[in-house]
């Protein structure tokens, strides 16, 4: 629901919920009853359209999210990864059981994602928006037995409020390492 939708959505139910307890008023019902209860309303109103501002249309506010594995795992082509220990996350954009970022606004957008592989694994991580690939990460580790390889890449990318951002193997299944592999995001304008 878009914050314009949960706008009308709240001034109906406001609307609703004020007039349901008003019943006819017998007699002289002086200004000052009436400027009362004008203001009342006004206040209430006050009080919704601020919420409402600060939480659904504040579009200049900073925004971004970092999060890291907290374990080392194995996943398959394909799945999507779960960073699952949150460090920030402003709008509660990112999920940490999904492992998906949707974004809640228009804009530029920066996202970064680390992966460190263990001595003889490997990962290929690709980030993905919609389903789609548009960035890609290559971590081949055929080392030694204490060769530890990270590799990272940057992606700037304009997207449309409500698009997916995720990071998943695009070859292979992968060995991503815990504590050290991490992905974050922030809107740049």
């Amino acid at each position: 629901m878009s914050g314009r939708n949960i706008q009308k959505y709240i001034q109906g139910v406001l609307a609703i919920s004020l007039l349901l307890p008003i019943r006819s008023v017998g007699g002289n019902c002086t200004n000052t009853t009436l400027k009362l209860f004008d203001d009342q309303i006004q206040a209430v109103q006050k009080s919704v359209r601020t919420n409402v501002q600060d939480e659904f249309c504040n579009k200049n506010a900073p925004m971004g999210f970092h999060a890291y594995m907290g374990s080392t795992k194995t996943i398959a082509k394909g799945v999507v990864w779960v960073y699952d220990k949150v460090v920030t996350n402003t709008h509660n954009a990112y999920s940490a059981t999904t492992g998906k970022f949707t974004t809640p606004v228009q804009g530029l957008y920066m996202f970064s994602y680390s992966t460190m592989s263990d001595p003889g694994k490997w990962s290929h991580a690709g980030l993905y928006v919609n389903g789609k690939i548009r960035s890609w990460q290559i971590c081949s580790n055929g080392g030694g037995k204490n060769q530890w390889l990270t590799s990272s890449n940057t992606a700037i990318l304009l997207l449309q409020e409500d698009d997916v951002v995720y990071v998943a193997s695009f070859h292979l299944d992968a060995t991503i390492r815990g504590f050290l592999s991490d992905f974050g995001g922030a809107k740049l304008h």
